[in-house]
């Protein structure tokens, strides 16, 4: 396909924002299927993720003020959330022996997630 790298590039830059952007911010380090992400989606479902998609897409269409750059993240935040759905999906649906969260704490106001064995 002509162009395809012009996409890429875009769906390149979610993964970056994720990784050592605004999610190395809050969560630099840690195991991306150990992230707050996981835990609530097993808690909640997959509409967490694509409900936190479409809130972003959301509130970047609506501020018609921000400056191209802030847009621009908040949108690449909504593809990286409905990514992350997508791969929720793939986890769940295969034989990865990777644990699922099945229970989650809530002690002193912080979230806490007990894996399976």
């Amino acid at each position: 396909m002509r162009n395809e790298e012009l996409l890429r590039k875009v769906l390149d830059d979610a993964l970056q924002q994720v990784v050592s952007g605004k999610g190395a911010e809050r969560h630099g380090g840690e195991d991306l299927l150990n992230q707050p992400w996981r835990w609530i989606a097993d808690a909640f479902g997959e509409g967490f993720l694509v409900g936190q998609a479409v809130k972003k897409a959301h509130e970047a269409n609506n501020a018609h003020t921000w400056a191209q750059d802030r847009w621009e993240r908040e949108m690449l935040g909504a593809i990286s959330y409905l990514s992350l759905a997508v791969l929720r999906r793939r986890l769940n649906a295969s034989e990865w022996d990777i644990p699922k969260t099945v229970s989650v704490k809530v002690v002193n106001g912080v979230p806490i997630s007990f894996p399976s064995s």
